[in-house]
């Protein structure tokens, strides 16, 4: 079970849209603005078929020309915690994403718009996100993955967003921040507590601490590191507000996300956002390539 949330009715209904995706529902909470619709708790097929869902619908508006019926969309965003492959990356940093590479594909994301949140917040940095089905929580799960792929990050959500976003044709980014760095495995009681609606399963939780109590410190190191990656969310919210604010205000692709109109959050004013229309902006993102 997932959750889908909308927050529509507090912007123009002829303004631009983004679909965002997150694991956790506490990421989206931290990502919630007009103009946003949100898929959280939602994993492997069941994305799959929401995302499909809400980018058909948006299409089928597009074609009977209903704007009433659908929002249509311009662009993806993929947000919220990562797992941490580069050893240099602590947890709580921040990560725009150059691609996603999963099983052998590559997905770039839309260039322009990463930059412009990147130039929003220069503590980012770029690289690639992993895309996995399961989680990778062994260190020697992580240092395989880093390994193979040359990935900065790993996520349970980023590579099923690309597919969706190249198949529609719309831009994506993805914003992630390392909550479990390269070098700490995942205890088994935090696994056990990732409810499937995207929640925290407590009775889960605190079973597998009993049953484990020397996980107990790691635990606690953990809700150290996700308070840090909370922080890190934070400030890539406000880039992604201020980037939208920004690419509104030049007539391209951006939902104006209560941010100034070209503030920044450093105080420099980033570049517009890609327009989902431009043709750079499409051929770019169309074609796809291997890692």
């Amino acid at each position: 079970m997932g959750h889908v949330s909308e927050t529509g009715s507090r912007i123009d209904a002829g303004a631009p849209r983004w679909l965002v995706v997150t694991g956790m529902a506490f990421e989206a909470r931290l990502l919630s603005w007009p103009g946003a619709t949100t898929l959280s708790g939602l994993r492997g097929d069941a994305l799959d078929a929401a995302l499909d869902g809400a980018l058909n619908a948006a299409m089928i508006a597009a074609l009977h020309d209903d704007a009433g019926s659908a929002p249509r969309y311009s662009g993806l965003i993929s947000f919220g915690v990562a797992g941490g492959l580069d050893p240099a990356l602590p947890a709580g940093s921040v990560i725009v994403a150059d691609a996603v590479a999963t099983q052998g594909s590559r997905f770039d994301t839309d260039a322009r718009w990463s930059s412009a949140i990147r130039m929003a917040l220069p503590a980012a940095v770029g690289g690639t996100i992993a895309g996995v089905d399961t989680p990778a929580a062994a260190v020697a799960d992580k240092r395989a993955l880093h390994a193979a792929t040359g990935a900065v990050a790993v996520d349970m959500e980023s590579h099923r967003i690309a597919a969706a976003a190249r198949a529609a044709g719309l831009p994506f980014v993805v914003c992630r921040a390392i909550v479990d760095p390269a070098g700490r495995r995942i205890p088994p009681a935090a696994l056990a507590a990732f409810g499937a609606d995207g929640g925290i399963a407590m009775r889960a939780l605190c079973a597998s601490v009993l049953k484990q109590p020397a996980q107990l410190r790691e635990l606690l190191r953990l809700a150290g590191d996700t308070a840090a990656a909370r922080r890190g969310l934070r400030r890539l919210a406000a880039a992604l507000r201020c980037s939208a604010g920004r690419s509104r205000d030049h007539g391209a692709a951006g939902a104006g996300a209560g941010a100034e109109p070209g503030a920044s959050v450093d105080g420099e004013a980033p570049p517009a956002a890609p327009s989902p229309l431009s043709p750079s902006s499409r051929s770019s993102r169309s074609s796809p390539s291997s890692p």
